[in-house]
């Protein structure tokens, strides 16, 4: 009789925990948000605590980024063609970067744009696959041009 007891006081105990941790952010659908959700997103992530700085960030023409880290200049970084990765600065003491190396751009040979440093692997995770979503809008965005440039829209 006492085993079952047992086994029903553990279920009854568990049945409360869910075991994620409270600090996870909702999933999003990146890949139905508009541009203007997409930067509203970025700054969000932009704006978290734990990173060296925080991020605000905006589309100019020609799918060029603007990215300003706390009250520095604003890095511009064109997406058209560029690549978009992660890196680990430091195995003794881990810091994550996203890094843009825009069109032509090599790695090892060319120093990339840093858009963001610091962070959880979450952060720089998401912040990836947020500008990932900018280029194809804006990959979108140029297949519906016409030759003669017009936007139909």
């Amino acid at each position: 009789m006492r085993p079952v007891l047992a086994v029903l006081a553990t279920a009854g105990l568990l049945a409360g925990c869910d075991a994620y941790p409270t600090e996870d952010a909702a999933l999003l659908d990146e890949s139905a948000m508009s541009v203007p959700q997409l930067l509203q997103t970025l700054d969000q992530v932009g704006a978290r605590s734990h990173l060296r700085a925080r991020y605000r960030h905006a589309l100019q023409p020609g799918c060029v980024l603007e990215v300003q880290a706390d009250n520095d200049d604003a890095l511009r970084v064109p997406l058209d063609g560029a690549e978009i990765t992660t890196r680990l600065t430091d195995e003794d003491a881990p810091d994550h970067e996203v890094l843009v190396y825009a069109r032509g751009q090599t790695r090892g040979d060319d120093a990339p744009a840093v858009v963001q440093q610091g962070g959880r692997w979450v952060d720089w995770v998401q912040t990836r696959s947020l500008l990932q979503q900018l280029q194809r809008r804006c990959a979108e965005a140029d297949e519906l041009r016409s030759p003669s440039g017009s936007d139909p829209r």
